[in-house]
């Protein structure tokens, strides 16, 4: 019941708004009209997780921006307390030697009454001379160390203020891309109800081929298994398990049950990740991706073939890799 995706699909960019996508003549199949309205469901689907993903990331980068400040900020005012304590200091080297206090090793000669009394007096005006040395370096230090932790703060403020006002674009692109899949998920429940009663049964209860899979040792095979115990379980938006899922949301919970958890919901995210894997060289349990950024992820399971979940109105199934396949990557062994 599946046939390819209709040519006239635009792709945008992960984070960014698509365009609104022509509809399907009104003389086409209706099965095939449904399809076609839910596959651009589930991209603009992929599109909002993956700005959820790239909203977290900068939200983590004003609150890692926020901290820097706030440690630069303490670096700098330890450092201008030093600052004060060794400029003290200083001002006093200063005046003292402004004012003739300070002798040299030859006023020392002409004064010292005995040639013990000038050793003694040079080797006080040494220990003096090496003390003001070590002043004077202590007080450039802190500084140096005002003025790095000063730049620093200024660069955190900068980093932070930069993430921040990304978010908020994040943000208002999410709110616009929520918009549009309400239409189109509005547009799908219509071509829905368009279906049959078989039809409909049909679309919900086909899981493909039934045969056995082989899965290799190691995190991947697990996850494919894992995925493969999900046929059946319906696909819905955002879903992330363990009743419903969409394309993304399947592979994440099928890896965390694998032992690899923490992988971003989105498939433009996951297609980021891992190694790369030639078409030729696929084993089960890899990613296969469509589109680029990615639009849909699956989990290869051998003989051309995935298990993922489709997009609304399907459920978790086998199928053969359809168009847009645009490569694959491999996480853990």
């Amino acid at each position: 019941m599946r046939g390819a995706l209709a040519a006239g699909v635009v792709v945008a960019a992960a984070v960014g708004v698509t365009p609104a996508t022509a509809a399907p003549s009104a003389n086409s199949d209706p099965v095939q009209k449904f399809e076609q309205l839910s596959k651009q469901a589930d991209k603009l689907n992929e599109q909002i997780n993956n700005a959820k993903v790239a909203l977290r990331n900068k939200q983590a980068q004003v609150t890692k921006a926020n901290a820097a400040i706030a440690t630069a900020q303490r670096a700098e005012t330890a450092a201008l307390a030093k600052e004060g304590q060794f400029r003290g200091q200083v001002d006093q080297l200063t005046a003292a030697s402004f004012e003739g206090a300070r002798l040299n090793q030859v006023s020392a000669l002409f004064t010292g009454t005995s040639a013990r009394d000038f050793l003694n007096r040079a080797t006080d005006l040494q220990e003096l001379a090496e003390d003001s040395t070590a002043t004077l370096d202590r007080f450039a230090g802190a500084l140096n160390a005002a003025k790095s932790a000063e730049a620093q703060a200024t660069t955190a403020k900068a980093n932070a203020t930069t993430a921040a006002a990304s978010a908020a674009t994040l943000v208002k692109q999410l709110t616009a891309q929520k918009a549009q899949l309400q239409t189109q998920i509005t547009k799908v429940n219509e071509a829905l109800h368009q279906l049959s009663s078989a039809q409909q049964t049909a679309l919900n209860t086909d899981v493909g081929p039934s045969g056995s899979f082989v899965a290799p040792a190691g995190v991947a095979g697990k996850a494919m298994q894992e995925a493969l115990a999900q046929r059946g379980k319906p696909y819905q938006f955002g879903g992330a398990g363990p009743n419903v899922f969409d394309c993304s949301g399947l592979v994440d919970y099928a890896y965390a049950l694998a032992g690899m958890s923490g992988l971003p919901h989105s498939a433009a995210a996951l297609q980021g990740m891992g190694v790369s894997v030639s078409r030729a060289d696929l084993r089960p349990g890899d990613l296969v991706f469509f589109g680029s950024p990615a639009y849909h992820v699956g989990i290869y399971v051998g003989n051309d073939e995935m298990v993922n979940a489709p997009d609304s109105g399907s459920v978790v199934r086998v199928e053969s890799l359809f168009s847009g396949y645009s490569g694959a990557r491999r996480l853990g062994s």
